[in-house]
């Protein structure tokens, strides 16, 4: 019984000191391993050394990662400072200045083109705001934090590919602080699955060229199964007394069944099927909606309800539906 104690005693040990060992690893260990792994998948090795030469962990980027989310606000307040009229406004312009290759790339990819403009102008303010940290620092510093290492660690090993394969410069290649970059805002797992090289000029660029930029976000929904003509979300009135354990994206009915349930479409649909799958959300501060395929399609790029309802409401308002 003393053995089997002190083995379990010993294997204990051996545990917490690999742990600690994650938590304390030094930077320079860190990179060697990682240049070790990244070699080994191909990246070239002075290419590696070039962009670690002087590449430390960054604290800006750790009390981002760390910090407190924002005060809550009412899904109406998100909306109305995130699809602001302005935006709006900008979102029409670009959508008329770009027609003809977002009417192409919608056609192609049985996707809405006032989706594919709105989620740009959500994202990246329509291509004018990047972000400006530099993805393989911002990266490092979180793949070497213990906290999600295993995560930001394979991000930015694509990341390593992305230069790797020429698509777009070291200097140039800047996002926001946990990796998303380009005008579309992908992680580079994002760009390795769904970005397009649509002008066929051997780029996937979605930080320069407008028709990979839109061709990228179309593949994205179109791959995660959004439905050609389908719907995002309807608006909805609930009844008193509304049993709300079946507000939930998790249950899906008929539309004509939440009707029965005294639901109520504050702007009724002629070509809303009664047979429509459909789940309801009442997002904090309300109002409430019937939300569609669509809908949860957008929350692959994002997983609220607050962004795909505010992505829903640009995307019309842009198209002045």
């Amino acid at each position: 019984m003393k053995k089997f104690m002190a083995s379990i005693i010993l294997l204990s040990s051996i545990t917490l000191t690999s742990s600690a060992f994650a938590a304390t690893q030094s930077w320079s260990d860190f990179v060697k391993n990682l240049r070790h792994d990244a070699i080994a998948e191909g990246i070239k090795p002075q290419l590696f050394d070039r962009l670690f030469q002087h590449i430390r962990p960054k604290k800006r980027i750790l009390n981002l990662d760390r910090r407190q989310p924002e005060k809550r606000l009412t899904y109406l307040k998100y909306r109305n400072t995130r699809g602001d009229n302005y935006r709006i406004h900008l979102g029409r312009k670009r959508y008329q200045r770009y027609n003809q290759l977002l009417t192409q790339i919608g056609n192609d990819y049985g996707v809405s083109p006032c989706v594919i403009v709105s989620l740009w102008g959500i994202e990246s303010s329509y291509g004018n705001f990047m972000g400006h940290h530099p993805v393989i620092n911002a990266l490092a510093t979180l793949a070497y934090d213990s906290r999600r290492s295993s995560f930001f660690r394979k991000e930015l090993l694509y990341a390593l590919h992305i230069l790797n394969e020429g698509h777009i410069d070291p200097k140039d290649f800047k996002g926001e602080w946990a990796g998303g970059s380009g005008q579309p805002q992908f992680l580079p797992s994002s760009w390795h699955n769904y970005a397009v090289d649509h002008n066929g000029d051997g780029k996937k660029d979605i930080w320069r060229t407008k028709a990979d930029v839109f061709a990228s976000i179309a593949n994205y929904l179109s791959q995660h199964g959004w439905q050609q003509g389908g719907l995002k979300n309807i608006q909805v009135e609930l009844p008193e007394h509304f049993d709300k354990s079946l507000v939930s994206l998790k249950i899906t009915k008929p539309v004509k069944e939440w009707k029965a349930m005294g639901v109520r479409l504050t702007h009724p649909s002629a070509s809303l099927n009664p047979n429509t799958p459909a789940s309801l959300i009442d997002p904090y501060g309300g109002p409430a909606y019937l939300v569609f395929n669509n809908f949860k399609v957008i929350m692959k790029y994002n997983r609220s309800t607050f962004y795909a309802g505010t992505v829903s409401y640009m995307a019309d308002k842009i198209c002045r539906r």
